[in-house]
């Protein structure tokens, strides 16, 4: 039984990871037009839903360890430590993508325009984000919140079950 639990979970980040490389992969290349719309916007739904089985997945396999509050709350700063370092990483990597965009359209047209580039690298309706919402990065960060939002669960449980023990003494 506990080995088809980790299939699953196996097998549901290997779809995650999927569908983000997907994404990914719907980013135009620098300097070229992207058309209407950003049809990679539909894979949030089926991300969304797969990372909501994927905290319920990480909660059933990690059910019957026994963590001390200090270790769950250890592990919560911990990850949301890597969380935070992932979005820094994520906003240094768009001025990055900011400067290839400008080389890009600087080769292709004689000069950046700066304000076409900020418009097409701002929020997630832009087909050219893809690659910025859509990465190992982004995947990572993805698993760690689940594990987050796992970890708090059980220290909150946890901390539940100890009030209702220590009521029941009295």
């Amino acid at each position: 039984m506990r080995m088809k639990r980790y299939a699953g979970l196996f097998i549901n980040a290997l779809v995650c990871l999927i569908l983000v490389l997907l994404g990914n992969a719907m980013t135009p290349r620098p300097g070229v037009s992207s058309g209407n719309g950003n049809p990679a916007i539909l894979l949030l739904i089926p991300l969304g839903i797969l990372f909501s089985v994927l905290v319920y997945q990480w909660i059933r396999i990690l059910k019957n360890v026994k963590m001390a509050p200090s270790v769950s709350s250890l592990l919560i700063i911990a990850l949301a430590g890597y969380i935070i370092a992932g979005y820094a990483y994520q906003l240094h990597r768009l001025d990055i993508y900011r400067e290839i965009q400008a080389a890009a359209f600087e080769s292709r047209y004689g000069e950046a325009d700066w304000a076409h580039i900020e418009s097409i690298t701002d929020g997630i309706l832009s087909i050219h984000m893809n690659n910025q919402f859509f990465n190992w990065n982004t995947y990572f960060m993805m698993i760690a919140f689940s594990l987050l939002l796992c970890f708090l669960y059980k220290l909150i449980q946890g901390m539940m079950y100890r009030k209702q023990g220590a009521s029941a003494k009295k």
